[in-house]
């Protein structure tokens, strides 16, 4: 029986691939440069949404400042702004830097209880875009540093690109940019981007490049044979039908899958797939984990349900199948790129921290109930020396009914939470702390 199962989904991957060869709808494709990966999609796709975190935290695009003097007086005005008083956290500004005609820092403190935190927002403009950091929640003694990073490093190599340019050297690509980066000192980074498709309407792929924060994590299949079924819903589930199930390799990159349909309870189900590979090294933007999903009935119909899949699910297959096995890393030529060295930490891993208590180092922390619970914000957290440990927000396991409503419970937990990892970018370097000596 098993047997006759495998030949039965080998031989239905092998009809999708010839479909899809076959179809002149597929027949092209076009590709894409998301962080340091490239992938292949339909080339009549539309990007449907990205977004693009790096070192310190999300990176936007603004296309309407058209030349470098716009930018200079769109800056003195948000100069004017937070000297005003308008900062959206209440932050106020106290210093500007101008290290060039196209590049702008706010630097930003503010008084909470637990003492003061500094933040900033950083712009940089080239060629037509403008690309800008908002941050806050920093420790003011080693602010300074990563001010320096931002003026010395980050900010002037970013730079424009068009959507179609497919950048030789190493770097991060995100939204009409691109930063010159090896990838060789640990850091965070996230990349994410989202396709639809005018022919086939409620159908969305996305793919996404994240950096581990937390090694151990359950993999995608231990992640699905964890989930209870309340028995009113049994009868429902048990209608979820597997297309295709297990591990996968991906160039290079071992994997594992899950490609079902869901019921919607209309006579028709909708397509749910997911490849993951998970990344084997804490902060390794070499070696992310990596993430393909492909969803049918994103939109609705007149009466608010899940659109009909235009797709079949030999086709749907099909499409899954071409845009994950085209995702890779982008290789690139060797570039003379200045790194880290290792800092020293403060407080040791293993450090433990109750909640309400004050936090003692920045890092990244975790607590004993994401061992067997999903935590909003997730298992392994960032928080900020001198700013308050939080309750762990836990929630709940959603059911298939939940999932279609978009429901879920949680609950508050005050829990203790453990230091597992350092954050490089607010930390001070052995020989940068020997040089200020």
């Amino acid at each position: 029986m098993l047997v006759a199962r495998t030949f039965t989904m080998l031989l239905s991957s092998i009809i999708a691939l010839n479909c899809y060869a076959k179809d002149p709808q597929m027949s092209e494709t076009k590709t894409y440069c998301m962080g340091r990966y490239l992938v292949d999609v339909p080339a009549d796709a539309q990007i449907n949404g990205q977004a693009y975190m790096y070192r310190f935290g999300l990176i936007e695009t603004d296309a309407s400042i058209e030349t470098a003097l716009a930018f200079q007086q769109k800056m003195d005005e948000r100069e004017v702004e937070l000297r005003g008083g308008k900062h959206k956290k209440r932050y106020a500004l106290v210093g500007v830097r101008r290290p060039s005609s196209t590049i702008r820092i706010f630097e930003l403190s503010t008084e909470l209880i637990v003492g003061s935190s500094a933040g900033f927002g950083a712009y940089v403009w080239d060629d037509g875009r403008t690309f800008s950091m908002e941050e806050t929640a920093y420790d003011p003694a080693k602010f300074g540093d990563i001010l320096a990073e931002l003026q010395e490093k980050l900010l002037p190599h970013l730079k424009a690109r068009s959507p179609d340019d497919i950048p030789t050297a190493p770097g991060f690509c995100l939204k009409d940019g691109f930063i010159t980066d090896d990838g060789k000192v640990p850091q965070f980074e996230s990349a994410l981007i989202g396709f639809k498709f005018a022919k086939w309407p409620g159908v969305q792929v996305t793919v996404q490049t994240a950096t581990v924060t937390k090694l151990g994590e359950p993999k995608l299949l231990e992640r699905l044979n964890m989930d209870d079924v309340p028995e009113r819903f049994k009868n429902l589930v048990s209608k979820i039908h597997t297309i295709r199930r297990g591990e996968r390799a991906i160039n290079g990159r071992a994997g594992e899958e899950d490609l079902s349909t869901v019921p919607t309870g209309h006579g028709y189900s909708v397509h749910q797939f997911r490849w993951e590979s998970q990344g084997s090294h804490v902060s390794d933007a070499l070696e992310p984990t990596l993430v393909v999903e492909l969803e049918s009935g994103m939109t609705r119909d007149g009466h608010g349900n899940p659109a009909r899949p235009p797709l079949t699910d030999e086709e749907a297959v099909a499409v899954f199948d071409a845009v994950s096995k085209s995702l890779r890393f982008r290789s690139s030529e060797s570039g003379v790129i200045t790194g880290d060295t290792h800092p020293s930490p403060d407080l040791p891993l293993g450090t433990l921290a109750q909640t309400g208590t004050t936090c003692p180092q920045t890092g990244w922390w975790t607590c004993p109930e994401a061992i067997s619970n999903e935590i909003e914000g997730g298992g392994r957290q960032r928080f900020e020396a001198g700013s308050v440990i939080p309750a762990a927000q836990v929630l709940g396991k959603q059911s298939l009914i939940d999932r279609l409503t978009g429901r879920r419970e949680k609950y508050s937990v005050n829990t203790v939470w453990k230091l597992v990892a350092y954050d490089p970018s607010s930390r001070i370097t052995n020989q940068e702390e020997g040089d200020k000596r």
